[in-house]
């Protein structure tokens, strides 16, 4: 795909009006119009798009809790003889690269 740019564009539709009305040129110029108008509004829908989550911090917080309980949960699924606070201390000897009696591959995808 070919990308333009505005100006180009529009000089492009300017040296092709000095060129006699063949089939080809109005066809051409028109397909530049075309993309013209595409350009324009793409770079208008650019300025209207702002990067806001709207959370606070207290909201972030609690999504990212949300998602550490959750993975905790679904291997404490598959551990049912031991407890939250040993498959925690699991999860802490992993993080710091410590040997853990829990096998990688449940780490990876704890899912069943």
């Amino acid at each position: 795909m070919v990308l333009f740019d505005i100006n180009k564009v529009r000089e492009q539709i300017k040296n092709l009006k000095l060129l006699p009305n063949v089939k080809e040129v109005i066809a051409l110029r028109k397909r530049l119009e075309l993309e013209l108008e595409n350009l324009s509004v793409k770079e208008e829908s650019d300025v209207e798009v702002f990067d806001f989550t709207g959370l606070t911090k207290n909201q972030k917080i609690s999504r990212s809790l949300k998602k550490y309980n959750n993975y905790l949960r679904q291997i404490r699924n598959q551990f049912p003889q031991l407890s939250y606070a040993e498959i925690r201390r699991e999860f802490s000897k992993k993080r710091k690269g410590e040997k853990s009696d829990i096998s990688d591959v449940v780490w990876q995808n704890p899912s069943p």
